[in-house]
Formats: C-alpha cells, sequence, structure tokens
C-alpha cells in the first residue's frame, strides 16, 4: 500500500464510528474531511447574488430508504453549500442588501434538529442548534431548530414576493420525493409566493471544482488506481465477478473511502458488453474480457475509472486489436483536450467525434462492417460529488472542470466489450492526467497480471505446504491420541466438528473426549494413520484438503490387529495469520483384515 493510502487509513482509523441504527433510522456517512467553512460560506455569497429572493432548501431527512443496509448520505446540492452531512437540516439565504431590514431576519440560517438524547442512543451523536460552539463548527452565525423554519419563511413571505429553490427536474416528479416535498412545503407555507428554480446557478457553481475539491478526487482516483491494480494482480479464471469485486471494495475500504462512488461494475465475457452490468454472478472463464467500471469515493467525491482486462492474462489477438483501438481512441481525444472543447454529438470537431471516428476508421466487425456503430455512450462527463456531475456534454470545458474520457466498443456477437476511462483536470493550457500511472498500455498490463499470477502461486505453494505440514501433525495426533498436539491444530471452539463412521462430534471439547481420548486412546493399544494423494485448495482464509488415509491399529482389549482405509475432507480456517482445523469428515472402506466391528 502506498504512503497515502497508509496516512488515508490511519485518517480512517481515527474516526468514530457510531452505532448502527435500527428500523427506520440510519448511520451519517462519515466523511474523511471537508472543505474550510470559508469555502462553503463564500459558494453562498455567490448563489444569493444571483437571486433577489430567499433561497429555501432542505437537506435529505434520512427518511429517503428503509432497508436496514441504508447509511445516510447527504443531497449533494446541500452539501456543496454548507458541508452538513447530517439528516434533517434545513437551509435559507436571503438576497444582499445594502440596506437589510432587521425585521428580515439573518442572512443566512442552518436549521438542525433539536437534541434528541434518546434517539441518539440508537444513531449516535448528531450536531443540534443548542451544542457548544456550533457556530465555529458550521461556519454559520445563526442556527436554530429545523421545527422554526416555518415560521421564518412565513416571516419572509412579507417582505419578498418570489422565493428560489430547487425545482423538479422533470415536470412534477422529477426528483421525487425530496425535491417535490420540498416545493409542496413551500407553496403551503407560502401560498402567494413565486417559486423559482435556483438548480442551474447552484449547478453552474459545481461545474468549477474548488482546490479541496481536486484534492479529495486526486484521494479517489488513487485509491481506484490502486484497486485496479490488486484486481490486475488477482484476476484469473475460475473467480467470479463478485470476489474481484470486493478485493477493489476492500482496498478502497482500507485506504480510506467512505464507499464506493457507484455500484461496481467487474462483467467478464458477455457481460463484458452490458455498460451498467450490476449482477457480477459469473464465474470468469479462461479466454474471457472483463470490464472493471469501480470508483472510489472519498469525502463525498467521486472517481469513475475503467480498465479492461484479459481474464487469463494474456489478450487474444481479437482482444489485442479492439483493446488498442479503444487505446488509439482515448489517446486522440487525450491529445485534443482543452479548454473551450466539448463532448457534443452534434458538433462534427468535438472529443465524442474525434474518437468515434478513430474507432470508426480502424478495424472491422465480423461481417466487415466499421466499428463506429458499437460505440454506444458518449466520451465523457464530468465527475464530483456526483459520479456523473452536473453539465452539458455540449458546454465547452473550462479551466477547473473534472472530467473522464472513456471510449468503448461492445460486440455481443463476439461476447467482447472493451473500456478504458480516465479522469483529468483542464487546465488553462490542456488538461492534467489525474489516473495517469493505472497503466494502460496493454503490455504493461499483461506484465502486471504475469507478476500477480506468479505470487500467487507462490503464496498458494507456501499456503498449499502449511496445511500438508498440519494434516502431518493431525496425523501424529492421531496416532499419538495426543489431546495437546490436537490443540495446536484444531480451532478450539464449538464451530469445529468431526463427522465419522461411528458418529458426529460437536466442538473441540467433544472431539477431544470422544475422538482422541476414548475411541483413539482407550479402544487401541496401537495406532498407525497413513495419509496419502492429498490435495489442497485454498481460498482466501479458507481451504479445503481431500486424501486417502489407510489405518492400522490394534484393539486394547485383546490385542486383535486392525487394517481400514477411507477417504477423508478437512476445513482449514486461517485464524490470526494461523491456519487451523475446523471439519473433518471422513468415511471408512472396507477392512482388509476379517474383523467385526471398527
Amino acid at each position: 500500500m502506498s504512503d497515502r493510502s497508509c496516512s488515508a487509513l490511519a485518517r480512517m482509523l481515527s474516526i468514530l464510528v457510531v452505532l448502527l441504527a435500527l428500523g427506520q433510522n440510519s448511520i451519517a456517512q462519515q466523511r474523511r474531511e471537508r472543505e474550510p467553512n470559508s469555502t462553503y460560506s463564500m459558494r453562498r455569497a455567490l448563489l444569493s447574488s444571483q437571486t433577489d429572493g430567499p433561497i429555501i432548501l432542505w437537506g435529505f431527512t434520512g427518511r429517503e430508504e428503509f432497508a436496514q443496509t441504508y447509511v445516510f448520505s447527504q443531497e449533494n446540492n446541500f452539501y456543496y453549500l454548507t458541508g452538513h452531512n447530517e439528516e434533517g437540516a434545513g437551509l435559507i439565504i436571503l438576497p444582499p442588501k445594502k440596506n437589510p431590514n432587521p425585521a428580515e431576519g439573518p442572512r443566512e440560517i442552518l436549521f438542525l434538529p433539536a437534541k434528541n438524547p434518546a434517539q441518539e442512543k440508537w444513531n449516535g451523536v448528531r450536531l443540534s442548534p443548542t451544542d457548544a460552539g456550533i457556530e465555529t463548527t458550521t461556519g454559520f452565525p445563526t442556527l436554530k431548530p429545523f421545527s422554526g423554519m416555518r415560521a421564518a419563511v412565513e416571516n419572509l413571505a412579507k417582505f419578498y414576493p418570489t422565493f428560489y429553490t430547487i425545482l423538479p427536474y422533470q415536470q412534477e416528479n422529477g426528483g421525487y420525493p425530496h425535491e417535490k416535498a420540498v416545493v409542496d412545503w413551500l407553496k403551503l407555507v407560502a401560498p402567494q409566493a413565486n417559486v423559482n428554480d435556483i438548480r442551474q446557478q447552484v449547478e453552474t457553481l459545481r461545474h468549477i471544482k474548488s482546490t479541496g475539491e481536486i484534492a479529495f478526487l486526486q484521494e479517489a482516483i488513487d485509491l481506484s488506481l490502486d484497486a485496479h491494480v490488486e484486481a490486475m494482480k488477482m484476476m484469473r479464471p475460475d473467480l467470479f465477478e463478485y470476489q474481484v469485486a470486493a478485493k477493489m471494495v476492500e482496498v478502497h475500504a482500507m485506504g480510506g473511502s467512505e464507499a464506493e462512488g457507484y455500484a461496481p461494475i467487474v462483467g467478464a465475457g458477455p457481460n463484458s458488453t452490458a455498460l451498467h452490468y450490476d449482477k457480477l454472478d459469473r464465474k470468469i472463464h479462461d479466454g474471457d474480457i472483463v470490464v472493471l467500471d469501480v470508483g472510489a469515493q472519498y469525502s463525498g467525491y467521486s472517481a469513475d475509472i475503467t480498465r479492461t482486462l484479459p481474464a487469463n492474462g494474456k489478450f487474444t489477438a481479437r482482444q489485442r486489436e479492439i483493446y488498442e483501438i479503444v487505446l488509439g481512441a482515448q489517446n486522440a481525444a487525450i491529445a485534443a483536450i482543452k479548454p473551450r472543447a466539448n463532448f457534443c454529438r452534434d458538433d462534427k470537431q468535438s472529443l465524442y467525434h474525434i474518437a468515434y471516428n478513430y474507432i470508426n476508421s480502424h478495424g472491422k466487425d465480423l461481417h466487415g462492417k466499421p466499428l463506429g456503430q458499437y460505440f454506444i455512450h458518449g466520451l465523457g462527463h464530468p465527475i464530483g460529488l456526483d459520479v456523473h456531475d452536473p453539465g452539458s456534454p455540449c458546454k465547452p470545458l473550462a479551466p477547473g472542470m473534472v472530467v473522464t474520457i472513456e471510449p468503448g466498443i461492445y460486440i455481443p456477437e463476439e461476447n467482447l466489450g472493451v473500456r478504458i476511462e480516465d479522469d483529468f483536470l483542464i487546465t488553462e493550457t490542456g488538461a492534467k492526467f489525474l489516473s495517469e500511472k493505472l497503466p494502460r498500455d496493454p503490455d504493461i498490463i499483461e506484465k502486471i497480471m504475469a507478476s500477480g499470477r506468479s505470487t500467487h502461486a507462490q503464496n498458494e505453494s507456501a499456503e498449499t505446504d502449511q496445511i500438508k505440514n498440519l494434516i502431518a501433525r493431525y496425523t501424529h495426533s492421531i496416532d499419538a491420541a495426543d489431546v495437546n498436539l490436537a490443540a495446536e491444530i484444531w480451532l478450539d471452539s464449538p464451530e469445529a466438528s468431526f463427522i465419522h463412521p461411528l458418529g458426529h462430534e460437536h466442538g473441540f471439547t467433544q472431539i477431544k473426549q470422544n475422538v482422541y481420548q476414548k475411541l483413539m486412546g482407550e479402544m487401541f493399544s496401537e495406532r498407525k494413520l497413513v495419509a496419502h494423494d492429498i490435495s489442497v485448495d485454498v481460498f482466501g482464509d479458507a481451504a479445503v484438503a481431500e486424501f486417502y488415509w489407510d489405518f492400522a491399529a490394534k484393539f486394547r482389549k485383546d490385542g486383535t490387529p486392525i487394517a481400514t482405509h477411507g477417504r477423508e475432507t478437512q476445513v482449514y480456517r486461517r485464524e490470526h495469520g494461523d491456519w487451523r482445523l475446523v471439519h473433518v469428515h471422513y468415511s471408512g472402506m472396507p477392512v482388509t483384515n476379517q474383523r467385526e466391528g471398527f
């Protein structure tokens, strides 16, 4: 892990994790960092300067979802203006005036839920308007209980004929239920007022990223790059798509990411041609191409990174051909990205058409037709608090914007999809390649994957040797009926189990008593267990061993010999870095000498 990832992990571990709420309650998503209060204040001032009436906004209530897995995350426009990431808040911003009327009240008010100690026993501590130092914490000189927001709006209706809020973006139900609920509430509280839309002004501010936003995006991008490299190293046939996604999510979380910027996309074979494939339930096969579109979120800001890998570590000739066409299209667009360029499909000089024309003039499908028809989405989009941040593809790029470039070719007939996606900061003269450290060259990708396979093979061999050593110690513990040696091998837990022809022992205590002491120690005077044809499969922190065994013994009662053989399955678990035996299941086969009983 990089130094940056280690420092992010340290920050993450220093943050207090609140209790998971029950029922309809939710915990608040812990943002690792936030910008200075002065940045949010400046945004509110810029926004208010564009209006002639109060701006009325609500944050999310925390009741937008009811699932037990729901983790609260603030409505992004509200967060952009306040830096406040807890539920149930409201905001009033008044327009600037040379001679404001004191009766109007404060120029800015942040409304928060009143202190509720009983609720905090479930949800954890929340900010409230009565907290000591709350003004310094939030950057608002005036804070009031949310219950007083109605009276404040009713008072402002005496002075202003027009209010501003974020109107539903599609007729009446776009943004439902949140945006519609705010508008309905405003019409109820101030029925005579005109309600105008402030969405465009807020989104225009969000186009240009602050220094803090760029830093957060770079953190998210760097975490995503770490995850993609790990995916390259672990990728191999017979893994499931969800296992690759899980490793990438783990890398994000360990580095300080609060969540993924979007649901991970890991599509192998035919799934590589589905743009937003999210089932992740297919086993990856030898010869598959695999699209990995996975990005971390850091402090609320989302990266968006895609790489395409050969499942077995080596591109086929056709896979490499399509991959290099997509890479060439991306490079052509990267060479042209600069201020005033755009992604517009209607502009024949746009970055989109540069990439499209490259794809359409290189390579053919199986029927000899150009490949442009298989580039089925736009070339790029802004990223920020939303992975698809506000911004029109036909709007000219400007310094301070952060955007993706992501050409792709998807040929369902060939089960072949390739996408390469990277993130760029628009500068005064061109663009800064924020995700450049993640290799795109197919030769380098193959080398990383080969290195990962080699390391995996070495690790697997070492772990296999450890398990085989434990099997040898296990057989010796049976030979000696040694419960002390058994305690070094078995997991000392009620979860341990031993299934054999004479019974089923539950828990290590029973195994010691019934298998080692009674069966082996009391029944036999001599014992010899030999394991052979051993196979071991390691799956992360679990391992399964299978082998055949021969068992020879003498009955303590009369010295009669017995010889039998069978097949055994063992399950091991890694606990605190050490392997422990958790389950044995063996079946005996016919004895080689005439004998009744065991």
